[in-house]
């Protein structure tokens, strides 16, 4: 099942609360009971908004309430806006944080660990201190 990014509730005291992975190409928050997100409040509208998955999975975040719109980053907004990684929207009193995905890729793997890369550095400071006619050794007798 694919991961289209996922949905973090912000609690009130500004921690994280329960998260919601993004596994279908559509979530729609509201006070409805088939919406993916649900919220009990008599202020959120049956269909409050929506967070579509584009062609280029891309998450688009539309606003479908007239009343009490959606606001992203604090702001209100009136077409349809792509979602960036942390960005924030929120539902009268109530914020979520949107998360895109991991980007699968290969690590880079060392050939060396850092304790013989830095050995090796010492070595070439060494060298050249042997090298350069008239240096002060390294040694502190």
């Amino acid at each position: 099942m694919p991961c289209y990014g996922k949905i973090v509730v912000i609690k009130r005291n500004g921690t994280d609360g329960i998260v919601f992975p993004l596994t279908s190409t559509s979530c729609l928050f509201g006070r409805r009971t088939g919406c993916d997100i649900r919220m009990r409040l008599p202020w959120v509208s049956n269909e409050h908004c929506r967070i579509q998955i584009n062609e280029n999975k891309e998450a688009v975040l539309t606003n479908l309430s007239a009343v009490n719109p959606t606001q992203l980053n604090g702001a209100c907004f009136e077409q349809p806006v792509p979602l960036k990684h942390g960005d924030v929207l929120t539902i009268i009193d109530r914020s979520f944080r949107f998360e895109c995905p991991l980007q699968s890729t290969p690590k880079k793997r060392r050939s060396r660990s850092p304790k013989d890369e830095t050995l090796q550095q010492v070595a070439e400071v060494e060298l050249l201190h042997k090298q350069t006619p008239g240096a002060k050794s390294l040694d502190a007798s």
